[in-house]
């Protein structure tokens, strides 16, 4: 439902582009509501309630919600010489206030650890860390609550024992990069010592 809300503000916005008289609503094209990242990040963040709810490809379809970010804010003008072509992409696709941030980001990385199918695991996890890449590419610093959701990430997507070295590999590279950027705090502690409690039992000696 939230999705498709979404898409209707973005259909809406796109179309009243095309015509400088007043809609329905009375406003001018410029007058009406886009979205903006917060939009997305609610967007995002329902589908961490249906991944919680065992939804089916909870977690892709959050990523493409972010992909569809992605693409409004580099929409790609080296492909469109002409003016005109360019002028357009600026009016009907471009949009500066959907260029995610870290709290998008992290709510994307969230609702990957709220996945519950064992078959979407996988998928979720790379989605995770994806997203975080992404994060880091974007010239973005992970919050201590990014660093959390990956750990949870690696305490719920690798659940199983013969996925233990896996586990606490991932676990230890996510802990050293929050230590290494200031990011340690009591949450992450927690989620640390239900991830690895081995590492933890050393942090803290």
């Amino acid at each position: 439902r939230a999705e498709e809300l979404l898409s209707k503000m973005e259909v809406r916005a796109v179309v009243s582009t095309t015509s400088k008289k007043a809609n329905s609503f009375g406003l001018s094209p410029a007058e009406l509501p886009r979205p903006d990242a917060l939009s997305y990040q609610n967007a995002i963040a329902c589908w961490g309630v249906s991944a919680a709810n065992s939804y089916p490809g909870a977690a892709s379809r959050a990523m493409r919600l972010l992909d569809a970010m992605e693409a409004q804010v580099n929409p790609g003008f080296e492909s469109f010489g002409a003016d005109d072509s360019r002028n357009y992409l600026l009016d009907h696709i471009y949009n500066e206030a959907v260029r995610p941030n870290r709290y998008v980001f992290t709510t994307l990385i969230m609702t990957c650890a709220c996945t519950q199918l064992e078959e979407d695991k996988p998928d979720a996890l790379r989605i995770a860390f994806d997203a975080y890449n992404r994060m880091i590419d974007a010239g973005l610093t992970p919050s201590s609550d990014t660093y959390a959701y990956l750990l949870k990430c690696c305490e719920n997507l690798l659940p199983h024992e013969a996925q233990r070295d896996q586990r606490n590999e991932l676990s230890r590279t996510v802990f050293d990069a929050a230590r290494d950027n200031g990011a340690v705090n009591s949450r992450l502690l927690l989620c640390l010592r239900k991830c690895n409690p081995v590492l933890y039992e050393s942090y803290q000696s």
